[in-house]
C-alpha cells in the first residue's frame, strides 16, 4: 500500500490481513517488543510496525522487508488508537549495517551528495523527488489547458544559440576502420575533419530556435529537455546539465505576452503545490529543518510566504535602465553595498538582481525589461519595431524573472522574425560575414526572389536552416526559457540547487563519489559517444528503485494517518531520550524520585559545605576540614544537627526535579537532541533551560535550607524559619538569591549536563540500562561542573544567609557584585573557593545518585512500557 494514501479514519479492518512492502528506516529492539519504522518514500512519516523480539532478528536500517499483520487497537495508554501487530515478516534485502553510510544520525547536505546513489532514500531527499513529479504534472497540465503542443527537441545540435561559446563538444572514439558498410555496400570514408557527424557538433544550450521551427507548424510549443552549459561556475546556482522548460508562441505582438504566460504558468505550479500533500509535507520538513540548512532564515512560514508570493502577489515590471538607477541610488544613500559597480554598460550581477527581488519585487517575482542588445543573444527583436529603426534600437524586448535568493529563474523575449532584421543582428554578432542583400522590399521583408548572394550562407553555414525559416514565411512570436532545477530549489526553499538533482553535474565535480571519499573525477569537455568514457562511478545504478506499500486494504492508512500511527524518524526511541508513551506523569515521578533521593543522601555533606562558606562565622564555627566539621558538629550539636533543615529539601526537592527534568527532555527533544548522533550544545541549552525553570520553584525552599544549616540557627524547624523569614524580610528575601543562583546553577547545569551526555556517549557499551554508566558519568560531570562553578556558588551563600549573620556589612549586601566585593575584601581571591572540597563531594556523589535514581525509575517505566 502507499504510504500517502488516506482513507477515512471511520474505517475498520477487522480480521483483514495487512501486507506493507517496503525498507527499514529505524528499528529499535526491547525485552518483550521491538518497534519497527517502514518507509517506501511515498511520505515524510513511516509506519510504525509493532513485533516480537524473534521476528525483527535480522532487521536493522536500511533492509528491504514485507510486512504482514492486523490492524488492531492499541492498548490503552498508546499515543495511536490503532496499531500494525506483525505476524509474518519476510526479509526481502539484506542491508550490510557496518558500512552502510546512512546510519541514524544527522547527515549534513555536503555529505549527502557524495552519495547521490543513496541519498534518496532519505525522507526528505525522496520528498524532493516527488516534489519534482508534482511540478511536471503541474506543468504539463497547464500547458495542455492552453493547447500548447509538447515537443522533444534534439539534444546534439550544432549552433550555440546562446552565442556564449560555453558548450560541450560531441566526439567520438570509434575507429576509423572497421565501419559499417552504408546503402552501397561501400565502407563511408571518414570526413577529413576527423568529426563523427563530419562537422562540429554540441550538446545543446538551448532548445529555442528548435522550438521556434516547431511553434510556426502548430502555433505553440513547449519542452521539458536536459540543457548542457560548459560555464565553469561553482556556485549554489549553477550546474554544468540541468533541465529547461521552453516555451515558443506565434502570432504574439508584445512581450508583456509573453510575460502573462510566464505569470500564470507559475502562479498555476505554485496554487497546485500549496494544495497538494507534497506541499504540506515540505512545510513539515522545514519545520524540523531536514535539510539540514546552517541558518535558520527557511522556516515554514517564509516558505509560505514565498509561495503566497508566487501564487497571489503582485509582480512588479521595471525596465533595465530603471533597475540600474535604482541600485545607483541605494549606493548614493548608503542602503546598500555592492562589489560591483552597478552601470548599464556593464550589466546586472548576481548581487544586484538579489537586491533589486528583495527590494522592488518585496519577496514576489519581478520582472527586469528591454536589456541593452550589446548584452543580448542575436535572435531578440529591439524594443521598438517600427520598420525603420531596424537594429539601431539600444535596448532589445526582453526580460528577465527574479526571484529572492535564486536571482535570474526566467528569461524570454520577442524573436526577430524579420529576415533582414535578423540578419543585421546576426553579422554585428559576429555569426555571418558582411555583405549585402537584395531587393528589399518596403515593409522590411524580402521578395520571394531575394538572394544573400554576399553573406556566404550556403550548406557551410549551422545557422542556414534557422535563417530559412523567416525566408519562407515568418510571423511576429517569442517565446521564454525557465531554469526547472532553480524552480524547484525555489518553491522547496533549498538554498543549493546540486540538492534538488538526483546525480547533479558540477564544474570540476562527478556527481558520484564512492564512499570512501576518493578524490573527485575530472570532467572532460569532451563527451564520448559508443565508448566507455564516461566512467563506471558516473552512472546511476542499476535495479529496482524500491517497492511501493501495497495492501490488501489499501483504505488502511486513512485510518493510519488519522489515529497518529506514523512515527517521525527523529523521534525513534534511543534509550538515553524518552521511552515512546513516557507520559508526563510518569517522567515527573522519575525526576521527583531522584531530587528526594539525590538531597535527603547528600544533606550532611551540604550542610558541611554551607558552614563552610559562610562569611564571618562564629567562633564555634570556624573548622578546619571537612572531618573535624563533621566531629565538632556531632560532639557540640548533636549528629541528628547534620539533618537539621532536612524537611525544606524534601518538600521542594519534589517538585523542582519533577519540572526540573520535563524540561530537560523537553526542550533536548525540540532542539534534536535525541536524533542519532552526539548533541552536547543541545544537551547543555537543555540543562540550562531545566535550571531556570526548576529554580524558581526551588529557590525559597534553599533559602529555607541553609537558614537552617547555619551555626546557632535560631529556628527550630522549617516551617517556622519560613515564617519568620516572611513575617520579617518579606516574600524578596526567598528570591534576593535568585539571580545570583541562576548565575551558579545555569553555567553548572549545562556543564554537567554536557559532560553527563558526552560521558554516556563514551562510557555505554550498549543501549539500555546501566547503573554503573550511569553512576560514572552522573558522579565526574557532578564533580567537573561542581569545580567550575564554586566562585558562584560561595556568593550565593553569602546573599542566602545574609540574614542571619551577624556581621552589618554581610547584612547589607546588595546583590552579586557587592557580594562578591565583601569576599574578596575579605578573604582574597581564595575566598571564592571556600568549600571547594566539600562542594565537589556533595556534588559528585549527589549527581551520581540524582541520574542513578532517574535512570532506575525510567528504566521501570521503559519495563512497564514494554509488557
Amino acid at each position: 500500500m502507499l504510504l500517502r494514501l488516506r482513507p477515512t479514519a471511520s474505517t475498520t479492518y477487522k480480521d483483514q490481513p495487512i501486507r506493507v512492502d517496503g525498507f527499514v528506516r529505524t528499528v529499535r529492539k526491547q525485552k518483550r517488543v521491538a518497534f519497527a519504522a517502514i518507509g517506501d518514500g511515498s511520505s515524510l512519516e513511516p509506519l510504525q510496525a509493532v513485533l516480537k523480539p524473534e521476528q525483527a532478528e535480522g532487521l536493522s536500517t536500511g533492509v528491504g522487508i514485507t510486512i504482514i499483520g492486523d490492524w488492531i487497537p492499541s492498548p490503552p495508554g498508546k499515543q495511536q488508537a490503532s496499531e500494525l501487530q506483525t505476524k509474518e515478516v519476510k526479509i526481502l534485502g539484506q542491508n550490510d549495517v557496518t558500512t552502510y553510510p546512512l546510519q541514524k544520525k544527522y547527515h549534513s547536505p555536503e555529505f549527502l551528495r557524495t552519495l547521490p546513489h543513496l541519498r534518496t532514500r532519505l525522507p526528505y531527499n525522496s520528498l524532493l523527488l516527488r516534489l519534482r513529479s508534482l511540478i511536471i504534472a503541474s506543468l504539463t497540465m497547464f500547458f495542455a489547458k492552453h493547447d500548447f503542443v509538447q515537443t522533444h527537441p534534439p539534444i546534439i545540435t550544432s549552433s550555440d544559440c546562446e552565442g556564449a561559446g560555453e558548450v560541450f563538444t560531441v566526439f567520438s572514439n570509434v575507429p576509423q576502420t572497421g565501419s559499417p558498410n552504408n546503402a552501397d555496400g561501400q565502407q563511408p570514408q571518414p570526413h577529413a575533419s576527423g568529426n563523427f557527424f563530419r562537422s562540429p557538433k554540441y550538446l545543446t544550450v538551448s532548445s529555442q530556435l528548435h522550438l521556434e521551427a516547431l511553434a510556426q507548424s502548430v502555433g505553440k510549443v513547449w519542452t521539458l529537455s536536459p540543457t548542457f552549459r560548459a560555464e565553469k561556475s561553482d556556485t549554489p546556482r549553477h550546474l554544468s546539465e540541468f533541465y529547461m522548460l521552453e516555451a515558443e508562441v506565434c502570432f504574439v505582438e508584445h512581450v508583456d505576452q509573453i510575460m502573462n504566460l510566464v505569470e500564470a504558468m507559475l502562479r498555476y505550479v505554485t496554487a497546485e503545490l500549496q494544495a497538494s500533500r507534497v506541499g504540506k509535507e515540505l512545510l513539515t520538513a522545514t519545520e524540523r529543518d531536514e535539510a539540514g540548512r546552517t541558518d535558520s532564515v527557511m522556516t515554514p512560514l517564509n516558505l509560505s510566504r514565498r509561495w503566497e508570493g508566487m501564487a497571489n502577489g503582485t509582480w512588479p515590471r521595471i525596465t533595465y535602465a530603471a533597475a540600474i538607477k535604482r541600485l545607483q541610488d541605494a549606493v548614493s544613500c548608503n542602503e546598500a553595498v555592492f562589489e560591483f559597480e552597478p552601470s548599464f554598460a556593464t550589466g546586472l550581477q548576481a548581487e544586484h538582481e538579489k537586491f533589486l527581488a528583495q527590494n522592488v519585487g518585496q519577496g514576489a517575482p519581478v520582472f527586469v525589461t528591454d536589456y541593452p542588445r550589446s548584452q543580448k543573444p542575436f535572435y531578440m527583436a529591439p524594443s521598438s519595431q517600427d520598420g525603420s529603426n531596424n537594429n539601431a534600437a539600444p535596448t532589445v524586448a526582453c526580460f528577465d524573472l527574479l526571484v529572492p535568493e535564486i536571482c535570474e529563474l526566467v528569461g524570454g523575449s520577442m524573436r526577430e522574425h524579420r529576415l533582414l532584421h535578423l540578419l543585421d543582428s546576426m553579422r554585428l554578432h559576429g555569426l555571418i560575414k558582411a555583405g549585402t542583400v537584395n531587393e528589399k522590399s518596403t515593409d522590411g521583408a524580402t521578395s520571394s526572389e531575394a538572394v544573400a548572394d554576399a553573406e556566404d550562407l550556403s550548406s557551410e553555414s549551422s545557422l542556414q536552416w534557422y535563417i530559412d525559416l523567416r525566408r519562407y514565411g515568418s510571423v511576429p512570436h517569442g517565446g521564454f526559457g525557465l531554469g526547472f532545477d532553480r524552480l524547484l530549489s525555489y518553491l522547496a526553499g533549498v538554498s543549493n540547487i546540486r540538492d534538488t538533482v538526483t546525480f547533479p553535474r558540477c564544474f570540476e565535480e562527478w556527481a558520484t563519489r564512492t564512499p570512501d571519499a576518493r578524490p573527485p573525477l575530472r570532467a572532460h569537455h569532451r563527451l564520448a559517444l559508443g565508448s566507455t568514457r564516461f566512467d563506471e562511478h558516473t552512472s546511476p545504478p542499476t535495479g529496482s528503485s524500491g517497492a511501493r506499500l501495497r495492501s490488501v486494504a489499501p483504505e488502511i492508512l486513512h485510518m493510519a494517518h488519522h489515529e497518529r500511527i506514523f512515527v517521525n524518524e527523529e523521534e525513534e526511541y534511543d534509550y538515553e531520550s524518552l521511552p515512546p508513551n513516557f507520559s508526563l506523569a510518569a517522567n515527573m515521578a522519575a525526576g521527583a524520585f531522584a531530587g528526594i533521593a539525590e538531597h535527603s543522601v547528600m544533606y550532611p555533606i551540604d550542610l558541611l559545605k554551607t558552614r563552610m562558606q559562610v562569611v564571618s562565622p562564629t567562633p564555634a564555627a570556624v573548622y578546619s576540614g571537612i572531618g573535624n566539621a563533621i566531629s565538632t558538629i556531632s560532639r557540640v550539636e548533636g549528629f541528628r544537627s547534620l539533618w537539621r533543615g532536612l524537611n525544606s529539601v524534601v518538600l521542594g526537592a519534589g517538585p523542582a526535579h519533577a519540572v526540573y527534568f520535563v524540561a530537560y527532555e523537553a526542550v533536548k527533544q525540540a532542539m534534536g537532541g535525541n536524533a542519532g548522533g552526539h548533541h552536547p550544545l543541545s544537551a547543555a541549552a537543555s540543562g540550562a533551560a531545566a535550571t531556570i525553570t526548576s529554580d524558581a520553584l526551588m529557590n525559597p525552599f534553599d533559602v529555607v535550607k541553609q537558614r537552617m544549616q547555619m551555626h546557632g540557627s535560631a529556628y527550630s524547624n522549617s516551617f517556622q524559619c519560613a515564617g519568620s523569614v516572611f513575617r520579617t524580610e518579606g516574600i524578596r528575601a526567598f528570591y534576593v538569591s535568585y539571580p545570583t543562583t541562576l548565575a551558579m546553577s545555569v553555567p553548572f547545569s549545562a556543564c554537567q549536563f554536557m559532560a553527563y551526555e558526552s560521558l554516556t556517549k563514551v562510557l555505554q557499551r550498549q543501549p539500555g540500562y546501566d547503573p554503573i554508566t550511569h553512576c560514572t558519568a552522573g558522579a565526574l560531570a557532578g564533580g567537573f561542573a561542581a569545580a567550575v562553578t564554586t566562585p558562584l556558588d560561595v556568593i550565593k551563600t553569602l546573599l542566602q544567609t545574609r540574614g542571619a549573620s551577624n556581621d552589618s556589612e554581610v547584612r547589607g549586601a546588595r546583590g552579586l557584585w557587592h557580594a562578591a566585593t565583601i569576599i574578596k575584601s575579605r578573604n582574597g581571591y581564595r575566598g571564592f573557593f571556600s568549600g571547594i572540597q566539600p562542594r565537589i563531594l556533595t556534588a559528585a556523589p549527589s549527581t551520581a545518585i540524582c541520574w542513578s535514581a532517574y535512570e532506575v525509575a525510567k528504566a521501570y517505566f521503559v519495563a512497564a512500557n514494554d509488557s
